[in-house]
This record gives structure tokens, C-alpha cells and sequence, in this order.
């Protein structure tokens, strides 16, 4: 288990490119009529490199936002979970090292349930659940699949998605399945939206490897907003979104209007030097992957809804952050970008209906967590966030 996690937090890492370029934040923001651009600015940020250990991340593999605003932290170094106020005070460490109740040893990324209580599966110990003052409630193994991504839909419920592995032949067959389950019972699934197959050669361990790297490179991309579901299922390759009500009826489909974008040669080898020295340096095993770099950007690098139910889309092709606002019907609404930054290459954000964050993957000093808003506002507080 400890191989496998170790490769898929190499492999997410991997996902959002490996330039270390300068950001152009002077380039045109591609099909979009500028009258519906605003720009996205950084208020403030939580961590620093040296000083009072409760800023000192080791590393942080993601972040979120609680109902009352608060920022969670998961550390999967130091094995907690952070804890601030909205205003980015700290408040409590949530959960510590160790094999016990409530411990943690490979902590994944939190779901803050509308109650205020916390759910973390850990790639070694399980389904860890705390309550709203970050108390253990229960913790215990995951029989089904292990969750590679969680988010919280409401005060009980929990939106993830699931990766298995069957044997067929001389064939392995890994799925990738988005589902809800009840956060008291995560071995019950609810619903079902979404299932992916994809049948790996276990034959030739070298075509074995290269379909691994090429399966888990960029995993699928989900996300929820109010009484539906939003799927990517192939966010590299194809600008495409999934929408399905609650009960996993089919709402719509989505194609946006995204280009081909291809990488210049010098992003193609800085790609490829930096994945083969993260290969190298992640273990013994995984440095023996045939990789091959992508020529193109990915078309989608991450998924979002805020409070207002729009679904925020990131360009994968675009070096300076840019999100497009949909909603459920697939009308375009605004453009937001983040300019003015050149750090933001591997960032991740977190978009939610309480908020957003963002976090450096892969920071050249120390990790921060970023806490980003609007830098203006107009009147028309239905068309622009405040």
C-alpha cells in the first residue's frame, strides 16, 4: 500500500505539468470576449519557512474550507490535519503520527461535512472520521476500494472516487468509479455516477508500466454543486463535462470550446528531465516506469462549484491560472484569471461553495496555503462572487 500511494502522489504531481517557465500573464485569454473577464487575487496566506511550528508545513497534500469558514490543512508529513480560522489564525492540530484511534500514518485529503465534522481516509489505516471540535468519532479499515479523492456533499454524505483492480486472463482491469457513500458507513455505496475500465498488459511489465503511467497520469475530475454531479472524464484530452442529478440520472453533456494546445520542445524535455528525476529520487520501483512525455497541455486541470451553483472549469493550456464559469446548462458566464503571480504552475485549487484555496504541489522554499477572492466586485452580485 505504501508503493501504490507513494505513485499516485507522484503521478497527481505530475499531472499539471512539470515547466518551471516564467508565467506570460500579458498572453490573451483564448475565446473569451474580455467584457466577461474579472481577475482573481491573493488575500492572504497561511505558513511559513521558519518560526512557530504550527505555521512550519512538511507537506501539505490538500486543503478545504468548513461551513463556518474555518481552513483545514492536511499535513501527510507530520501526519495531521491544520486547523485556522478564516482569517488564517491557527486554531488546533487535528489527529498525530501513530497506528491508534484517531492517529494517522498516510493521510489523504479532508471532507468537511456541513456539520462541522471531518472525514480523512489514510492510504495505511483507513477511514478516520473526527467531529466538529476534532475529536475521534471512529476509525477503522476501508474494505471496498480505496478512495483517491473525497469531497463532502452535505452533513452526512461524501462524493469520491474509487480505483480497483480485477484479473482477467492475462489482463489487469483497473476502474476508476465516482460515487457517494455515507460518511458513517464508506463501505456502503449510495450511488454510482461514473465507471472507467481500462485493461492492463500483466503480461509484458514494460507495457504494464507504461499503461500504469498512462491510466493514472491525470485522474478523473469531479466535483458537486447543488442537486447535481459534474464528471471529466478525460480532462487531458478532451474538454468534456459529465452533468448527473443526485440520483445519478444523466442532466447533460458538456463539450467546451478548448483547443490543442502542443508543448514547446524546451517544455518537452524540462518535462521529461523533471519526471525522470522524480522517478528516480520517489523509490526504487518507480523509477523503472517507461514514461513518455505528453506533447499536449491538458485541456482541464481541475473542476469546481461555488456558492451560486457555477461550475468553475481550470484551462489546463493556460500558464497563468484561468477558470471559466458555467452554468448547469452549459452558458458560459465569465472568464477568471489570477494574474500577476509566476509560482502558480503547480498549484492546486480548492473550489468550493465556501470559498477557494490554493496550494503549491511542488514549491521551490516551503508550503503555503493561499486564500483567494475576487479583486473587485461589481453591483450584479448574481453574475459576480463578493
Amino acid at each position: 500500500m505504501k508503493i501504490v500511494s507513494a505513485i499516485f502522489l507522484l503521478l497527481c504531481l505530475l499531472a499539471c505539468g512539470s515547466e518551471r517557465t516564467q508565467t506570460d500573464n500579458s498572453q490573451t485569454v483564448y475565446g473569451v470576449n474580455h467584457a466577461n473577464v474579472c481577475t482573481l487575487t491573493v488575500v492572504d496566506s497561511i505558513g511559513v519557512e521558519l518560526g512557530d511550528s504550527n505555521y512550519v508545513f512538511g507537506a501539505i497534500r490538500n486543503v478545504a474550507i468548513g461551513p463556518g469558514g474555518d481552513i483545514f490543512a492536511v499535513d501527510w508529513i507530520k501526519c495531521t490535519i491544520f486547523r485556522y480560522s478564516s482569517s488564517g489564525d491557527f486554531i488546533q492540530r487535528i489527529g498525530r503520527r501513530g497506528s491508534g484511534p484517531g492517529e494517522m500514518l498516510q493521510p489523504g485529503n479532508p471532507a468537511i461535512l456541513d456539520d462541522g465534522s471531518i472525514c480523512v481516509f489514510d492510504y495505511e489505516l483507513g477511514w478516520q472520521r473526527y467531529d466538529s471540535d476534532g475529536i475521534s468519532i471512529s476509525s477503522g479499515p476501508f474494505l471496498r476500494p480505496f478512495p483517491m479523492q473525497i469531497m463532502a456533499l452535505d452533513s452526512t454524505s461524501v462524493l469520491g472516487m474509487l480505483s480497483g483492480l480485477s484479473r482477467e486472463d492475462n489482463y489487469l482491469i483497473t476502474n476508476k468509479r465516482i460515487c457517494r457513500w455515507d460518511a458513517d458507513d464508506p463501505d456502503s455505496v449510495q450511488v454510482e455516477y461514473f465507471c472507467s475500465e481500462y485493461l492492463l498488459d500483466a503480461v509484458d511489465i514494460i507495457q504494464f508500466r507504461k499503461d500504469i503511467v498512462r491510466v493514472d497520469f491525470f485522474p478523473i475530475l469531479f466535483t458537486a454543486g447543488h442537486g447535481f454531479v459534474c464528471v471529466a472524464p478525460e480532462p487531458r484530452t478532451e474538454p468534456l463535462l459529465l452533468l448527473f442529478h443526485e440520483d445519478a440520472s444523466v442532466m447533460d453533456t458538456l463539450t467546451l470550446p478548448y483547443p490543442e494546445v502542443t508543448r514547446t520542445e524546451e517544455e518537452i524535455l524540462e518535462q521529461k528531465r523533471f519526471v525522470e528525476e522524480l522517478f528516480y529520487h520517489t523509490s526504487r520501483y518507480t523509477h523503472q516506469v517507461e514514461w513518455e512525455p505528453f506533447l499536449n497541455k491538458p485541456m482541464i486541470t481541475n473542476l469546481g462549484v461555488d456558492s451560486l451553483n457555477r461550475i468553475w472549469v481550470q484551462r489546463g493550456f493556460e500558464q497563468c491560472p484561468t477558470f471559466d464559469l458555467y452554468d448547469t446548462s452549459g452558458e458560459h458566464l465569465m472568464t477568471a484569471v489570477l494574474p500577476g503571480r509566476d509560482d502558480t504552475d503547480h498549484w492546486k485549487f480548492n473550489i468550493s461553495r465556501r470559498g477557494i484555496l490554493a496550494v503549491p504541489e511542488d514549491p521551490e522554499s516551503y508550503y503555503s496555503v493561499y486564500m483567494i477572492r475576487f479583486a473587485e466586485v461589481k453591483q450584479n452580485a448574481s453574475k459576480w462572487e463578493k
